[in-house]
């Protein structure tokens, strides 16, 4: 099960996700975040979104993918944009994960029913600086497990008083819900998001992909 959202602060965002099958049985899916708003952070967007497609679609693993595409996107980046991103590759058979981290917002992933954050030291931001190795994270998840990505505009929502909705309340939210399925868990996140900034304007795009593994039927 897979599902993901994205809600633009302006009329044209930043933020992306993406996910599409690599072969038969693998599954990217990423969720980024690009520096700029308007249309300048979108055409950066477009570009960084389709060339690590094009990448995986490869045969890139995950890590080269990201270091080759950051040499891409270094070059001629006059706007001196950058993107986080968190992208995986999911094993549909087994559960299996590799990852990596481009200064992006921890995971969550839920063993048992219970979500708890995926802290690994990421690498740099994509298009910060030519030359940068990143580097292959692993996780397993077994039948029924699941995972969310999101971008800081979910931690980062600001109510009227100026405090953050924050890691410890999403969390709190993804494991009073924990065994929705993954659409019910992007749209309440979005609706206790909602809930909590009240009348307070959205400075920036929120994204969320939810992603659950059923194991082989």
């Amino acid at each position: 099960e897979i599902f993901a959202t994205m809600d633009a602060a302006k009329e044209v965002g930043g933020d992306f996700y993406d996910f599409y099958l690599v072969d038969d049985n693998r599954l990217a899916f990423l969720v980024a975040d690009v520096s700029g708003k308007g249309i300048p952070g979108a055409m950066f967007m477009m570009t960084a979104k389709t060339l690590l497609k094009s990448l995986m679609e490869a045969g890139m693993p995950v890590a080269d993918a990201m270091t080759h595409g950051n040499d891409e996107l270094c070059v001629s980046n006059d706007a001196e944009m950058f993107v986080t991103v968190w992208m995986g590759l999911l094993d549909c058979e087994t559960g299996h994960v590799t990852y990596a981290n481009a200064g992006h917002n921890p995971p969550l992933v839920s063993h048992d029913g219970t979500f708890e954050y995926v802290h690994v030291r990421p690498n740099l931001v994509l298009a910060g600086m030519e030359g940068i190795r990143y580097q292959t994270h692993e996780l397993d998840l077994a039948p029924g497990d699941a995972i969310f990505i999101y971008t800081d505009g979910v931690t980062e929502a600001t109510n009227e008083n100026d405090e953050l909705f924050g890691e410890d309340r999403l969390i709190d939210t993804l494991n009073r819900h924990a065994h929705d399925d993954v659409e019910a868990l992007c749209r309440v996140v979005h609706t206790e998001v909602d809930g909590f900034v009240g009348t307070a304007p959205q400075f920036d795009d929120i994204t969320m992909l939810a992603l659950r593994f059923e194991g082989r039927k």
